[in-house]
């Protein structure tokens, strides 16, 4: 596991890489981080850069991960977007899934894409 936040001035927006194996008991520690430096330049704009991760979250996680993330932090005021390799069923859901309950969150296959939705 290794990931990288940092905050992009140009944009407004804080920037998250994240490689290797993405399981649910580490995206607690890497929100934490995002959470520090959301706090510390007043952004709630966020790029999640996932195209280097594998993705070991079970649907059932995917359902509930917008209720989970949004108590500990992202609330319906930030806008996110998630970068990924390829889009999937599990991808589609937890974007349905986060529209349906408020929240802010798309899914992109471009950073550049991504960056202008943001």
């Amino acid at each position: 596991m290794k990931y990288e936040v940092t905050y992009n001035e140009e944009y407004n927006c804080l920037i998250g890489k994240y490689t290797g194996d993405l399981t649910i008991e580490f995206v607690k520690e890497y929100v934490q981080e995002v959470a520090n430096l959301a706090t510390l330049h007043n952004c709630k704009r966020f790029i999640n850069d996932l195209r280097e991760a594998n993705i070991k979250i079970s649907v059932a996680n995917f359902y509930n991960a917008p209720k989970i993330v949004s108590i500990n932090m992202f609330d319906r005021t930030w806008k996110r977007a998630i970068i990924v390799r390829k889009k999937t069923d599990e991808l589609n859901f937890f974007e349905t899934t986060s529209l349906n309950q408020g929240f802010q969150v798309k899914i992109f296959l471009d950073l550049k894409d991504a960056l202008e939705w943001l």
